[in-house]
């Protein structure tokens, strides 16, 4: 199938690269998942009341990890723990039942024009035959016909979107009222009370802490932990006289005449200030060694024996997890990733860092766990202290809001700034700011925006916000309207952003609504935590 475009290609521009990645969005993302065959099963589930045979979820599978590794490019082994490609199958195998009911198709040269748009299927701006075998074959491993289908469904995937969003509009009001909102700016003062200023003042018992251990375990959960064994091997500095990428030398250079000396300021750049640079010839010594090491751990995974024959020093780490990593190892994330996806007694293959090469055992492992309140009672009164204290601010900030509301019901001047200090309290004042921007004390908090804009000038003061940092009541000073001399100019982008948001959540009600049609059961094999 499709021969033609294995042989020849016809460059022609289409917007299909930019409708899958919208298609794409639509997916459920979590953990990878991976099929495995030690349990083969003839049917990975059912949707609308029909089995599904595992050889077709396997297609959509395979079909759904290619327009990942698409998608992510190299950053997909970074963030491929994070992706739930099982629930992202089930959806492309609900969207085809969809397609297929509407007697919505894709032709031959719709799928040929499509695929010659990938950058990296073309070779001096062309699409390249054999360039495209090539990277099916070895990158995506991938037969031809299979991937060309999964192409076909995605631009059925794309005439469906079309079919579904097409009433989907928005009127010039609408794109005005956009307009405002995004632009218009604010003013506000406010009262914040904190927790942390009650902590101290907080009594409880042991009972009390027993209870809040009892109906708050999971707060107290220890991720998954492990300590590993690792040879570092560093690369060498940069020899004197090394000569950088500019031809000029980068040893010291004779100290000019006094007088002919400038002003630090004004001394132009040369390659004199250019850091020397560590070439892949200086690497390659560091390289072999960390590639003889780990042949030899092939052999025997004992770190102190191969430590030993090659002459290096063999590190051990204390316990870390992903969210408190060990940040005096200063491992980068990516490495981090790979390791705790790496079974006990296991070696990674050397990773190359800027300092040099990494070859590291994991010398244990523990699964995350519940500990008993006895060996963390430190911790469980602290979180209940902090609890008991945010119950406090709370309370506080709801009287203080009832002070000023009654201050404000006798008189005509409601001075919030003038009324807030008379009751002994600190008053606090934000800059002239628009949404989504950093306030000092507050931080980008949505809760707090979203209040301190929906005020008017006739109902001028919030309730209570909860914030990362406390409980606020806000008063709205004064508000300063969008530019509408700008409206003209931001117009008709402004109008595409909107009207793409709204096709987009209509087609993500849509899908949702597919879903719990579908009725979803799975019969794959659970994947191992």
């Amino acid at each position: 199938m499709l021969k033609l475009l294995r042989k020849k290609g016809v460059t022609k521009k289409i917007l299909w690269v930019i409708l899958v990645l919208i298609i794409l969005s639509f997916g459920l993302f979590g953990t990878a998942y991976l099929i495995t065959n030690k349990k083969p099963v003839d049917y990975a589930g059912t949707i609308f009341g029909k089995k599904i045979s595992a050889e077709e979820f396997s297609k959509a599978y395979q079909a759904v990890y290619v327009q990942a590794l698409i998608r992510f490019g190299d950053k997909f082994s970074g963030i491929s723990r994070f992706l739930n490609l099982e629930a992202e199958t089930w959806d492309r195998l609900i969207l085809l039942r969809e397609a297929a009911k509407r007697k919505i198709k894709a032709s031959d040269e719709e799928v040929v024009h499509a695929i010659e748009q990938y950058a990296f299927f073309q070779r001096d701006g062309h699409f390249d035959p054999l360039l495209y075998n090539d990277i099916l074959r070895y990158a995506f491993r991938v037969s031809a016909r299979d991937f060309e289908e999964g192409i076909r469904d995605n631009l059925k995937f794309i005439t469906l979107f079309q079919q579904i969003t097409s009433p989907v509009a928005v009127t010039g009001k609408e794109v005005l009222e956009s307009f405002r909102r995004e632009n218009e700016k604010i003013q506000a003062s406010y009262i914040l009370v904190t927790p942390e200023q009650f902590e101290k003042d907080v009594s409880f018992n042991d009972e009390e802490a027993q209870n809040y251990y009892a109906q708050n375990k999971n707060e107290f959960i220890v991720p998954p932990t492990m300590s590993v064994e690792y040879i570092g091997l560093d690369f060498p500095p940069p020899p004197e006289g090394h000569r950088s990428p500019l031809g000029e030398s980068l040893t010291a250079q004779p100290e000019p005449k006094k007088e002919e000396t400038a002003p630090e300021a004004a001394k132009p750049a040369t390659a004199v200030d250019q850091a020397p640079t560590v070439t892949e010839e200086m690497k390659k010594p560091a390289r072999e060694k960390a590639t003889a090491i780990f042949q030899d751990l092939l052999v025997n995974p004992d770190m102190q024996a191969a430590g030993e024959k090659h002459n290096v020093e063999v590190k051990s780490s204390g316990f870390f997890s992903m969210e408190q990593p060990d940040l005096a190892l200063g491992w980068s994330y990516e490495l981090l990733i790979k390791l705790f996806q790496m079974d006990k007694n296991a070696v990674n293959d050397p990773f190359e860092t800027p300092q040099g090469m990494l070859i590291v055992k994991i010398k244990e492992k523990k699964d995350a766990y519940i500990p008993e309140q006895k060996d963390i009672a430190g911790k469980v009164a602290g979180a209940l202290r902090k609890n008991k204290a945010k119950t406090v601010a709370r309370e506080k900030a709801e009287k203080y809001l009832k002070l000023v509301q009654d201050a404000f019901a006798m008189t005509e001047l409601k001075d919030f700034a003038q009324t807030v200090k008379g009751l002994g309290l600190e008053v606090h004042q934000t800059p002239v700011f628009g949404r989504g921007e950093y306030l000092p004390l507050v931080g980008i908090s949505k809760e707090f925006q979203d209040a301190a804009f929906a005020l008017t000038e006739q109902n001028n003061l919030s309730g209570v916000i909860a914030t990362e940092t406390g409980y606020s009541v806000v008063h709205l000073d004064s508000r300063v309207p969008a530019d509408e001399k700008q409206f003209e100019e931001k117009k008709q982008s402004l109008s595409e952003k909107l009207l793409n948001e709204r096709r987009t959540q209509t087609f993500n009600d849509f899908l949702s609504d597919l879903r719990l049609q579908a009725k979803v059961t799975s019969d794959l094999p659970q994947k191992k935590q």
